[in-house]
């Protein structure tokens, strides 16, 4: 039976971070939010394959929690009813502190849907205002609160690091904040400022200053020595988990393997090619009820670039890759293809081999988009 993960995309927030440069918007009216559901579910629907077995779907945006419990739950009663869903299938979704009522939570929890992943990034108020985030650090810690009443155990929180003037005893204070409300899942990654983006625009005339490269790998160095003294396994760059609660559907993407793309500007991975929807909400609602092709871009991976792409990938996990995996896959050994590559790393100490397994070394982590660029055509 072919399996694939799923990936459902909600481009609504209240209000567009100025790093953010996902595709999300602000200002839709609900009238276009409904219609945006009607354009989904048909879309899910014309890929139905009950024959696709599905162990992990994911609601990301934006911000899903944009949406009502109903219209989410219908959502995912869609994908359940034209795949093969598994029982245990984790089904996560992202949501806003500030969305996280009672009654919200328990609509979806009863819905279907078993992980939550919250937006917290940081818990200091002076910082979430400098973000751009419209919850404060009390708002987060109820919400985390509120999940657990409303039956979540699986919650995750993101938090970011190299934020606007913020200095390694803010960090701290954050980490110990995350760590003693014993969330079983923190995503923990340092702050990229992308071309395009309000702060990018910012910085480059001067308005916004950011943590120097070594107070930003302090912060990265903290992060990890604090999570692992706290019980948490580092198993991925830039995640860490309590024992048997590791994201499952991230590691689909870590592992390179195929995943539904549905809603505006997702991306999906099948059969080699790699597609994109159309982004803007309102023209991927009438493509979609339309009948229309929803495609915007897509490109066939070539054998080359599908091999270099599962090694990036790979290497975020600390486990790094699974040689005997990589040979059965493509044919080829690992060790063999990449020998050059391999031994310059080992070499450097950036890299470490096993009997069956290459990854990463602890100095490794702090170079890793090096590492990880050399594998690439």
């Amino acid at each position: 039976m072919r399996v694939s993960g799923i990936y459902v995309h909600i481009p609504f927030c209240a209000k567009k971070c100025g790093y953010c440069d996902f595709n999300a918007y602000s200002g839709y009216k609900d009238g276009t939010k409904a219609r945006y559901v009607d354009a989904l579910c048909r879309e899910i629907e014309n890929f139905a394959d009950p024959a696709t077995r599905v162990p992990t779907i994911f609601f990301g945006g934006g911000t899903p929690t944009m949406l009502s419990a109903s219209a989410l739950n219908r959502i995912l009663a869609t994908i359940q009813a034209s795949f093969a869903v598994d029982q245990d299938a984790e089904i996560s979704i992202e949501a806003n502190p500030d969305d996280a009522s009672p009654e919200y939570l328990t609509a979806l929890r009863e819905g279907g849907f078993n992980r939550l992943s919250f937006g917290v990034q940081t818990f200091n108020d002076r910082l979430l205002k400098m973000i751009d985030r419209i919850h404060d650090g009390d708002a987060a810690r109820r919400a985390v609160t509120t999940a657990r009443i409303a039956g979540f155990d699986n919650i995750s929180i993101d938090l970011m690091f190299a934020l606007p003037r913020q200095t390694l005893a803010d960090w701290e204070t954050t980490l110990d904040s995350a760590f003693a409300l014993d969330i079983p899942h923190l995503s923990i990654y340092s702050l990229i400022v992308e071309e395009g983006t309000p702060f990018y625009a910012r910085r480059e005339r001067g308005r916004m200053t950011f943590p120097s490269e070594k107070a930003e790998a302090a912060m990265f160095g903290a992060a990890i020595q604090r999570a692992v003294n706290a019980g948490y396994q580092h198993y991925e760059v830039s995640n860490y988990a309590k024992p048997d609660y590791e994201s499952r559907h991230n590691q689909i993407y870590w592992r390179n393997e195929e995943y539904y793309g549905f809603g505006a500007g997702a991306v999906g991975y099948r059969d080699g090619v790699r597609a994109t929807n159309i982004c803007r909400p309102t023209r991927y609602i009438e493509t979609a009820l339309s009948g229309g092709n929803l495609t915007e871009e897509s490109e066939k991976v070539s054998l080359a670039d599908t091999m270099g792409e599962t090694i990036m990938l790979g290497l975020r996990l600390r486990a790094g890759i699974d040689l005997q995996a990589f040979a059965d896959r493509f044919g080829i050994r690992m060790e063999e293809r990449y020998a050059s590559e391999i031994e310059r790393y080992v070499r450097t100490e950036l890299l470490e081999c096993t009997a069956d397994h290459i990854r990463l070394t602890q100095r490794g982590l702090f170079l890793a988009n090096e590492v990880m660029a050399a594998f690439l055509p």
